[in-house]
C-alpha cells in the first residue's frame, strides 16, 4: 500500500515539542523572533529526485519540528472543528503531536480513507477544548483568590452580622416607638451594607475581575464586560459612599433638645440630601435602569454563541460567597435596591411622632419618588423607541398610487408621487406607540382583518404578513418575520372622531358579527 500524501500542517522553528502527562499542564511554547517574520507558503514543493528526499530526511531530523497531518475529507459542517482547533495557539501543541501520531496508525490500516468520518479533527477539537476548559478554571481561580484593595474596609464589614439592639446598647431607655424607629432606620443602613457586599462586591469580584483576568491571558475575548456590567464600579463607589457617611452620621448622632437620643430624623436628612446631592448618584442608576434589558439580551447572547462561557459561570458560581446566587440574580439587584429605599423611608416616618420630623421625612421620600419616576420614564421611553424603530423596519408602505388607485392623480405628480414620503415617519423620539393589535374593519360591506396602530398623534392601519428568512446566509435555520402592510394613509388622531356603534340596532349583517364596535370619521 502506497503511503499517504502529507501535508505541512503547523511550522515550529527552534522549539521542540514533548509529549505532555495528562495529569499535568500544557506547556506554552513561546514563538521565536525568526517565527514572527513573514514566512514562504506552508506546503513546500514535492522532491523531484532520490537525492532531494534524503536531504529533505536529513533536515527533518535537525532542529526544526514539523507536525504533519495527512490530507483528510472535511465536510462543511466540520470545518468550524478544524477551524476551531488549529485557532488555539502554542496551547495546543502536545495534543497536535499525539494528533499526529494517531493518524500516522490510522492510515497504516487505512482501505476505505475516502468514506471515513474525520474522526481525528474531533478527537483534536475536544483536545483542545479540554485544555481551555482547564486554562480558563486556572485563571478564574487565581483571580479569585486575589484580594479587592479598592472596597476593603474592614469596619464595615464587621457590622454584617451585628443587630441593632447589639450596636445600640442603651436602647432600653427608649420609649418602644423610637426602639421601632431607630431599628427601621438600622434597616435601612444594614440592607444597604448587605446589597454593597453580598450583591455589587460579589458582582464585581467574583465575576467581572475574574472575566477581564481570562482576556488578560487570551481567553473569553469575545465577551465585552462593559456592556455585560454596565457601570457596575460606579454603584460600588455610591453604595460605599452612602454606607460610610451612614455610620459616621450614626457616631455622630447625640441627644437633641428634649433628651431623646439618637435624632434620627437629622441622620436621615443629612444622608439623603448628600445621597441626592448633584445628579450623578441618580443619573448612575437611571443608567443602569435603562441598559439592564440590553444587558440581558447580551447575556443570553453570549451563552449560545461562546461555549467557554458556560465553564467560566460554573467556577465563579462555586465560589462560597455567591451563596448560590446566579449571575442573572446579581445583575437585577440594583434595581431591585432602587426602588426598595422608599419603602425603607416610609417605614422610618410611620415611626415618627413629631409632625415636623414627619414633614422632613416626607420631603425626603417625595424627591426620592421622583427620582424613581424619572428612571422609570427613562426605561419606558426607551423601550417605546425600540418598538418604533422595530415597526419602522418592519411595516411596509405601498406608493400612494398603489394606496389610493382611484384617486386622480395629474401626469406632472406622478413621479413625485411613486414614492413614499411616509418611510421614515414612524421612529420618532417624541412619538409615543399607545396601543398596537389586531383589528376588524368593514369595508364594502366586508369583514377583514387588520393590525392596528395608536400612537400620540396618529392612527395607522396595517395587515400582518408573515415569513420566515435564514438566520445568516448558508445557514439551514429560519427566523419567524413579521412584516405590516399599510393599508390606509395614516389618519391623524386631531382630524379625526372615533364613535362607537351598536351592533344591534346596525342594519348590516357584517357590523352585527362584531363585538365593540366603533366607527372612525375623518
Amino acid at each position: 500500500m502506497t503511503q499517504p500524501s502529507l501535508t505541512l500542517f503547523h511550522h515550529l522553528r527552534g522549539n521542540s515539542l514533548i509529549k505532555q502527562q495528562e495529569d499535568t499542564e500544557i506547556q506554552t511554547v513561546h514563538p521565536n523572533r525568526e517565527q514572527l517574520s513573514r514566512r514562504h507558503a506552508i506546503v513546500p514543493e514535492q522532491p523531484d529526485t532520490a537525492e532531494e528526499k534524503g536531504a529533505l530526511n536529513d533536515d527533518a531530523s535537525g532542529n526544526d519540528n514539523v507536525i504533519i497531518v495527512p490530507h483528510v475529507q472535511i465536510t462543511t459542517n466540520e470545518q468550524h472543528l478544524f477551524n476551531r482547533a488549529i485557532s488555539s495557539g502554542g496551547g495546543i501543541l502536545a495534543d497536535l503531536q499525539r494528533a499526529t501520531i494517531a493518524v500516522q496508525a490510522f492510515y497504516a490500516d487505512c482501505d476505505q480513507p475516502k468514506t471515513r468520518s474525520p474522526w481525528i479533527l474531533k478527537r483534536l477539537y475536544e483536545w483542545s477544548h479540554r485544555a481551555k476548559s482547564r486554562e480558563i478554571i486556572k485563571h478564574v481561580q487565581a483571580a479569585l483568590d486575589s484580594s479587592d484593595n479598592e472596597f476593603d474596609d474592614e469596619e464595615l464589614e464587621k457590622l454584617l452580622p451585628v443587630t441593632w439592639d447589639e450596636l445600640f446598647c442603651d436602647n432600653s431607655l427608649l420609649s418602644p416607638t423610637d426602639q421601632k424607629r431607630l431599628q427601621a432606620v438600622w434597616e435601612l443602613f444594614h440592607s444597604e451594607l448587605i446589597f454593597l457586599h453580598k450583591q455589587l462586591l460579589v458582582l464585581r469580584n467574583v465575576y467581572k475581575e475574574p472575566l477581564k483576568k481570562c482576556q488578560v491571558e487570551g481567553c473569553l475575548l469575545t465577551v465585552e464586560p462593559d456592556l455585560l456590567f454596565g457601570n457596575l464600579d460606579q454603584l460600588c463607589r455610591i453604595s460605599c459612599g452612602f454606607c460610610k457617611s451612614f455610620l459616621k452620621f450614626l457616631s455622630d448622632a447625640s441627644n437633641n433638645e428634649n433628651g431623646r437620643p439618637y435624632n434620627t430624623t437629622e441622620i436621615i436628612v443629612k444622608l439623603f440630601e448628600k445621597f441626592a446631592k448633584g445628579p450623578s448618584t441618580i443619573s448612575a442608576y437611571q443608567a443602569y435602569c435603562i441598559n439592564y434589558k440590553a444587558t440581558m439580551e447580551y447575556l443570553g447572547s453570549i451563552r449560545q454563541n461562546e461555549e467557554r462561557f458556560a465553564e467560566f459561570e460554573r467556577v465563579c458560581l462555586m465560589d462560597p460567597r455567591c451563596e448560590r446566587l446566579q449571575l442573572d440574580d446579581l445583575l437585577i439587584a440594583p434595581l431591585q435596591r432602587i426602588t426598595r429605599l422608599p419603602i425603607l423611608l416610609r417605614e422610618i416616618h410611620k415611626y415618627t411622632e413629631d409632625e415636623k420630623e414627619k414633614l422632613k421625612i416626607e420631603a425626603v421620600i417625595e424627591n426620592m419618588s421622583d427620582s424613581l419616576r424619572s428612571i422609570d420614564d427613562s426605561v419606558q421611553w426607551l423601550r417605546n423607541f425600540e418598538r418604533l424603530q422595530q415597526l419602522q423596519a418592519q411595516v411596509v408602505w405601498p406608493s400612494i398610487l398603489e394606496l389610493e388607485p382611484r384617486t386622480y392623480i395629474p401626469e406632472f405628480l406622478k413621479v413625485a408621487l411613486s414614492r413614499q414620503f411616509c418611510e421614515n415617519l414612524l421612529a420618532h423620539p417624541r412619538r409615543k406607540l399607545i396601543h398596537e393589535g389586531h383589528l376588524e374593519i368593514v369595508e364594502n360591506g366586508k369583514v377583514s382583518d387588520c393590525y392596528a396602530l395608536l400612537f400620540n398623534d396618529m392612527f395607522v392601519l396595517t395587515k400582518m404578513k408573515k415569513g420566515t428568512t435564514r438566520t445568516r446566509k448558508g445557514s439551514s435555520q429560519f427566523m419567524k418575520t413579521e412584516h405590516y402592510i399599510v393599508q390606509k394613509q395614516p389618519v391623524p388622531l386631531d382630524s379625526c372622531v372615533f364613535c362607537d356603534a351598536d351592533s344591534s340596532d346596525s342594519t348590516t349583517s357584517s357590523m352585527s358579527m362584531l363585538s365593540l364596535p366603533y366607527i372612525i370619521l375623518v
